[in-house]
């Protein structure tokens, strides 16, 4: 208190002089300066003194009115400048700040000088521009940038650098006018050529740069997007003396441009020296670092600063995890893309109805890269993942359960495939509510699990088929799509009976009723081992059970009676297949055609040909001819439609 009342003493001298020339006038804003007013008692105490004496502020011509000015902090250089003046250089009549208390902190560029002590500009003000030295020459520059003069700041450096000193030697900037010239010409939007250049020319003038100059011109480089011209800059800074060595925002800066220029390698190469200096990156930097390996597919070094992250307990942003779940389906990295599930299994842990961080889509990508690479982590993460996302009362859509059922099949999971199948039923496979029948067709939707199970011969078969059977003993439902996977299994190995065993199964071991897709199933095993009797039975027994016919029913008999050369009855079953409404496809036409000249058919064959054309089809002879190429090893020339 004994420092502001002497404040105050030598405040009431100047304001009693009877001529106020430059100089006391200089010497009152010093004193105004330097008065702590952040304190609003010390402020009303302030005024209610003055007033007492009689004296008026207006008399100055500072409009009645005390104006406090304050901005950002541009650099904490120039704040420890401003202190030093005022506590090594006081007001005439003024006791130094530490004689009686501490000096009081203040705010980068906070100033509180009478607006009619104000000068109008540099060089119009208290001191002539050609008096400045390179302090004081900093101090108005500082006082120009805290304002935000901008222009005025660059132009009181350029006049300044012009003239002569008392010696009549020129001017020489120091280090901190350099830095503010610097700071003032980036927020201009300077080129970084031309900030480049002030960094030769400090360098010939003998004054070194610090970590704060090459900041400025890196931040100027950023917004250009030069990342090769970063890299050089920082390559200089790690060369050069300790008071320009590089800091945790020039590596970050660094990083992130060459990363947005999808330059994974040096990045990389920056990021281990960052480390090896004892700087941690920056969340934007990991997550620019993130989306530049997702587009360019570098899921390999992806994997690398996922764990990184997940040791430092940083989340990246998800929308970048989004993205590089989708990099890692693209080429099938199962690592990758279980890191990112499990950082997005965190945003929703906890949160059951939680929606989708990515599309159901992007989970049956998921799901489709577990069952390519046969990762059973992947696929369990994916689904669990899916369903809590779903939340209750929504069921996933067919793609994703027949993705789920892919990736069990390949992983050898049978269990949880048929459960998966079951639930698929359950959901999908009432068809009087309009849904698709192939939808549990082991001939397309389910024929991941029937190429699992007959992959490796009949001892895979009799698993999966007690595997069932175990189900059904414990009280469990078991699905029928199941049961006709197995089946249509044992078709692919033309093993006619297993295949039987199998279908007569169903009725007697799980007490179910077979499907058209049985039915087909059997008849795909019958035909393809020529029992054409069996055939015939198996599909008056279908009309008994009050089945319909399908477009593969149809084929199967088509090609069943092409193989055991009878031309008049395959005939016959495709004219039935056509007056149920159904179209026959180019293979099974074909396949007739071929049989009718190969018994001397003509009439049949060109009739066949005749409804190729009408059914807009290639003609039968391209691809006899192509057939006859491969057959023979000559090279075939590209297919026409």
């Amino acid at each position: 208190m004994a420092y502001r009342r002497e404040a105050l003493n030598c405040l009431y001298r100047q304001l009693n002089a009877k001529h106020k020339d430059a100089t006391s006038l200089a010497l009152l804003s010093r004193c105004l300066s330097s008065i702590p007013l952040s304190n609003s008692k010390f402020s009303a105490y302030l005024f209610g003194d003055l007033n007492a004496r009689g004296l008026v502020i207006a008399r100055l011509g500072g409009g009645g009115s005390v104006r406090t000015v304050s901005s950002k902090a541009h650099c904490l250089q120039i704040s420890q400048l401003e202190a030093d003046i005022v506590a090594s250089n006081p007001a005439p009549g003024f006791p130094a700040p530490s004689a009686f208390e501490p000096p009081v902190n203040r705010v980068p560029g906070f100033s509180i000088v009478p607006a009619a002590l104000k000068p109008s500009g540099f060089g119009s003000g208290t001191t002539p521009l050609g008096r400045l030295d390179a302090t004081l020459l900093s101090r108005e520059m500082s006082n120009s940038l805290s304002h935000g003069r901008l222009e005025e700041t660059v132009r009181l450096f350029d006049d300044w650098v012009k003239l002569t000193d008392a010696a009549g030697n020129p001017n020489k900037p120091n280090i901190l006018a350099y830095n503010l010239l610097l700071h003032a010409k980036l927020r201009l939007g300077a080129h970084p050529d031309g900030m480049y250049q002030i960094i030769n020319e400090m360098e010939s003038a003998g004054i070194i740069p610090t970590q704060l100059t090459y900041n400025f011109v890196l931040r100027s480089v950023f917004r250009q997007r030069d990342s090769r011209l970063a890299e050089k800059i920082l390559e200089k800074m790690e060369q050069a003396g300790p008071e320009a060595q590089p800091d945790g925002d020039s590596y970050n800066f660094v990083i992130a441009l060459c990363a947005l220029d999808r330059r994974i390698a040096p990045a990389l190469k920056h990021m281990q020296s960052m480390y090896e200096r004892g700087f941690v990156p920056s969340k934007t930097t990991y997550n620019e670092l993130l989306v530049a390996c997702a587009r360019v597919h570098r899921t390999r070094f992806a994997v690398a600063l996922l764990k990184e992250l997940k040791t430092q307990q940083l989340m990246p942003q998800v929308q970048t995890v989004g993205e590089l779940a989708i990099a890692s389906t693209e080429v099938d990295d199962a690592e990758c893309a279980l890191l990112t599930l499990e950082f997005l299994t965190q945003q929703t842990l906890g949160r059951p109805s939680q929606p989708l961080n990515m599309d159901e889509g992007g989970m049956v990508a998921l799901l489709g890269t577990a069952a390519r690479t046969g990762n059973g982590s992947l696929n369990n993460e994916a689904w669990n993942l899916l369903i809590s996302s779903l939340g209750p009362g929504r069921i996933p859509n067919p793609a994703s359960y027949c993705a789920r059922v892919h990736a069990c099949a390949s992983a050898g999971d049978f269990e949880t495939a048929f459960n998966t199948v079951r639930e698929m039923e359950l959901a999908f496979g009432n068809l009087h509510n309009g849904n698709d029948p192939e939808i549990l067709s082991p001939c397309s939707s389910l024929r991941p699990l029937v190429l699992a199970i007959a992959r490796a011969g009949p001892g895979a078969l009799d698993a999966a088929y007690y595997k069932l059977a175990e189900i059904h003993a414990s009280g469990r439902p078991v699905s029928l799509a199941a049961i006709n996977s197995v089946l249509q299994g044992c078709a692919n190995i033309w093993d006619v009976d297993r295949a039987y065993q199998t279908f007569e199964a169903i009725s007697t071991t799980f007490g179910l009723t077979p499907d058209i897709h049985s039915i087909n199933a059997l008849l795909d095993a019958f035909g393809k081992a020529r029992k054409i009797s069996e055939v015939q039975r198996l599909y008056e027994y279908m009309k008994e059970l009050g089945l319909k016919p399908d477009h593969r029913t149809y084929d199967l008999l088509i090609t069943a009676h092409v193989i055991n050369r009878d031309i008049e009855a395959a005939m016959g079953a495709l004219t039935t297949l056509m007056d149920d409404g159904h179209t026959p496809m180019r293979d099974t036409l074909f396949k007739v055609w071929r049989r009718c000249r190969r018994e001397g058919d003509v009439k049949a064959a060109d009739k066949l040909r005749a409804l190729m054309k009408s059914l807009g089809y290639r003609d039968c002879y391209l691809g006899e001819g192509r057939r006859r190429l491969i057959s023979a090893g000559l090279p075939v020339p590209a297919a026409t439609y």
